[in-house]
């Protein structure tokens, strides 16, 4: 397994860990609609990533 692998892996469970992150009840409450747009969006961005390079080194051989 590559080290791009595991750098997709990890900003893909960041992205689910920002999703899951409970911040009703604390003063940073006001963030959690940019916390979890945030999260969704590296959550899309490295599952891209990891289909794409798992699908590029597919056609390469």
């Amino acid at each position: 397994m590559s080290v791009r692998w595991l750098s997709f892996l990890g900003g893909l469970l960041g992205g689910f860990g920002l999703v899951r992150a409970p911040l009703e009840n604390s003063f940073l409450s006001g963030l959690d609609p940019i916390v979890d747009g945030i999260g969704i969006i590296a959550i899309l961005i490295f599952s891209g990533a990891m289909i794409y390079s798992a699908v590029r080194d597919w056609f390469q051989g």
